[in-house]
């Protein structure tokens, strides 16, 4: 029987994973607040205004080296988009299961459309950071990518009974933005730390899809400030 414990209090010993592995991997939450805005190629239709929005994240940072790290993670972010002018109006929204039947009707010119999306988001970053100051490291994210999966999508048209409109088949599902950042940590201890910096994310795939005689292609750019806690 005791021969039986001391295996079993080994092979507990050894499947813990060690101090050097611990460190090598962490994880943490971020809440941060950001603003949104949306960029057409086509003058037809204009940036008229950004949204303030909110993004709440869940990350995991997988150490090559002390100063090097791979990141992933799994959020969900509010209320991106902006407004867009639509200086030659059309049908925006022909897919659109809109409240009332007029609202399918051409939108007249110069209307200013505001559109408010929410996206389940798969951030992957490559990051690097200095050694530590007293209880400061620096960090840069570099390059970043952010894997986004519509699960909302809302527009306040800009015309009478046109509030807070369903707009979700004229909204492509899947987005993809590219990014940077940097910031610092402060160590709370030898694990924990509080994190904050300033990000800019640009958007790569067309967030809007119209049947407007333009076509244009609308991406969503944001500026957040980060803030969270790793472990």
């Amino acid at each position: 029987m005791k021969r039986l414990i001391i295996l079993l209090v080994l092979f507990t010993i050894a499947g813990l994973p060690s101090a050097q592995a611990q460190q090598d991997f962490k994880f943490g939450f971020e809440a941060s607040p950001f603003i949104s805005w949306m960029k057409t190629d086509k003058k037809p239709v204009k940036s008229d205004g950004a949204n303030l929005g909110f993004q709440i994240v869940m990350n995991g940072e997988f150490y090559i080296q002390d100063r090097y790290a791979l990141k992933g993670g799994l959020g969900i972010s509010f209320n991106n988009g902006g407004r867009l002018l639509h200086t030659e109006g059309g049908a925006i929204f022909p897919d659109s299961d809109l409240s009332m039947p007029s609202l399918h009707d051409p939108l007249p010119p110069n209307t200013s459309v505001k559109y408010k999306l929410q996206y389940v988001e798969i951030p992957l970053a490559f990051r690097m950071r200095t050694q530590e100051f007293g209880y400061i490291r620096y960090f840069a994210e570099l390059p970043m990518l952010v894997f986004g999966i519509n699960t909302q999508a809302r527009a306040d048209l800009g015309v009478a009974n046109g509030e807070n409109e369903d707009i979700s088949k004229d909204t492509p599902v899947f987005n993809l933005s590219w990014g940077l950042g940097a910031g610092a940590e402060y160590a709370l201890t030898s694990t924990t730390s509080l994190v904050g910096g300033l990000f800019y994310q640009q958007g790569i795939a067309d967030v809007t899809s119209d049947s407007t005689p333009d076509q244009s292609k609308a991406v969503l750019k944001r500026l957040i400030l980060r803030m969270g806690v790793m472990f």
